[in-house]
């Protein structure tokens, strides 16, 4: 009996699953519950039908509509002056923010794998110099320098620097929230 038991070992994983490993992926399945009731369209189609038809049938010396009315399509300028009345206008305000040029950039910042923006601030010196950098830049380093010296407007040629080693953008003071509204805005 001892020579039969190792062997029964090897066909345990044959065994079929239990069910209660299988319910939580059921959970999540595409196909449509049984328990919803799909309603015929032919009803309405019915009336419409009906109504053509009885609009078409009749013999009268009339010239015959031009559209008859249909049951299952409401008329459109109810829907019109209802939506008119309950759509609310906002004022207009002029863009704040200088306008980006659409062509597409020669640089790409790639996000974390958390799907985050490398964007990092940092305190040197002592906490004397704040320093934000952006990290994951592929393609061109230096046009993207460029254009948040140009997005920041009161950055000096020093404040933005290109670090040659790392291909890393480092901008002097904590801009962060400026840098990933900018890259944002590049659909980034």
């Amino acid at each position: 009996m001892s020579r039969i038991q190792p062997s029964l070992s090897l066909f345990r994983a044959c065994t079929a699953p239990r069910p209660a490993t299988h319910r939580a992926a059921l959970r999540y399945t595409t196909a449509a519950p049984a328990s919803t009731q799909t309603h015929p369209p032919s009803a309405s189609r019915a009336a419409d039908l009906a109504a053509i038809e009885a609009i078409t049938e009749s013999d009268s010396a009339q010239p015959a509509a031009a559209d008859p009315f249909r049951p299952s399509h409401p008329s459109k300028s109810k829907t019109l002056k209802t939506a008119a009345r309950t759509a609310k206008t906002v004022p207009f305000t002029p863009a704040t923010q200088p306008q980006m040029p659409l062509s597409p950039p020669p640089y790409h910042v790639e996000r974390s794998h958390q799907k985050n923006l490398p964007i990092y601030t940092d305190y040197k010196r002592g906490g004397n110099l704040h320093t934000t950098t952006v990290r994951k830049v592929t393609g061109d380093p230096h046009a993207l320098r460029d254009d948040l010296q140009a997005w920041l407007a009161k950055k000096k040629d020093e404040d933005v620097k290109v670090n040659a080693l790392t291909g890393h953008v480092v901008v002097k003071g904590h801009h962060k929230a400026e840098i990933a509204e900018f890259l944002q805005g590049r659909g980034m």
